[in-house]
Parts: C-alpha cells; sequence; structure tokens
C-alpha cells in the first residue's frame, strides 16, 4: 500500500471512530438531558400559568373595588 492511500486509511478509521462517538453522545443527550429539560420546562409552565391566575384574580378585585367606590360615591 502507498504512503497515501495509509493516510486515507487511517484517516477513514479515525472519521468512523469519531463517528462512533458522535452517535453516543447524541443518543446520551437525547435520553438523558432532553428528559430533564422537559420536565423542568413543565414545571415552569405550571408555576408562570398559577401566576397568570394570581394576576387576573388581583386584577378582577382591583376593578371591582373601583366599581363599588364610584358606585358607594355616586349614590
Amino acid at each position: 500500500m502507498s504512503k497515501q492511500g495509509n493516510k486515507w486509511a487511517e484517516v477513514t478509521e479515525q472519521n468512523s471512530k469519531d463517528i462512533v462517538d458522535i452517535k453516543h453522545d447524541i443518543k446520551t443527550i437525547k435520553d438523558n438531558h432532553l428528559a430533564h429539560l422537559e420536565a423542568d420546562m413543565a414545571k415552569q409552565s405550571k408555576a408562570i400559568e398559577k401566576i397568570d391566575n394570581r394576576i387576573w384574580w388581583v386584577l378582577g378585585i382591583l376593578v371591582a373595588s373601583t366599581v363599588i367606590g364610584m358606585v358607594k360615591n355616586g349614590l
């Protein structure tokens, strides 16, 4: 085998090893890290929904108290 052919064989072998490593890392990320991120996002969504509900309650009470105050002063 020529020197050039040997070099390409080494490069091809190294690329094959790198591809296996990359596939393994991608699988690890998909199986492990994405599940954690998904759980954290679900938790955050619930927290945001609770805050949103509280804001609507505060806004409703504020509007109601303003209307009641206007009605009392008008009577």
